[in-house]
């Protein structure tokens, strides 16, 4: 689900935005939000890979896996708060036309 929504922020990736720094951080949370869960599905097998192969201590073990989980969910958050700040912050700088308003009852044909 995650994968989905970092997918819908990523079809933003050539829309205008007020400043080059604002599209870039866009950019860097969308593909962030895209691909933490795949990075996270990675680690975990990467950790069976190793934990059928060598044999560590059950601590040092938990310690890793902790500390990586802890890092993929603090880049996952960041990268929504990021995305989240940036649609309000963007809302500054509308293309004229967004003020305009628009006659429904031309739209529709029967009216």
């Amino acid at each position: 689900m995650a994968t989905i929504f970092g997918g819908i922020h990523c079809m933003a990736w050539f829309f205008a935005f007020p400043t080059h720094q604002e599209q870039v951080l866009w950019r860097m949370s969308a593909v962030a939000t895209t691909c933490t869960p795949w990075l996270g599905l990675n680690a975990y097998l990467v950790r069976e890979i190793i934990n059928s192969v060598q044999r560590l201590p059950n601590s040092a073990k938990h310690v890793i896996w902790v500390v990586i989980c802890s890092a993929f969910a603090m880049l996952y958050i960041i990268a929504r708060a990021v995305l989240l700040v940036l649609m309000f912050t963007t809302l500054r700088n509308l293309h004229p036309d967004a003020y305009k308003a628009a006659l429904w009852t031309s739209l529709v044909p029967h009216l």
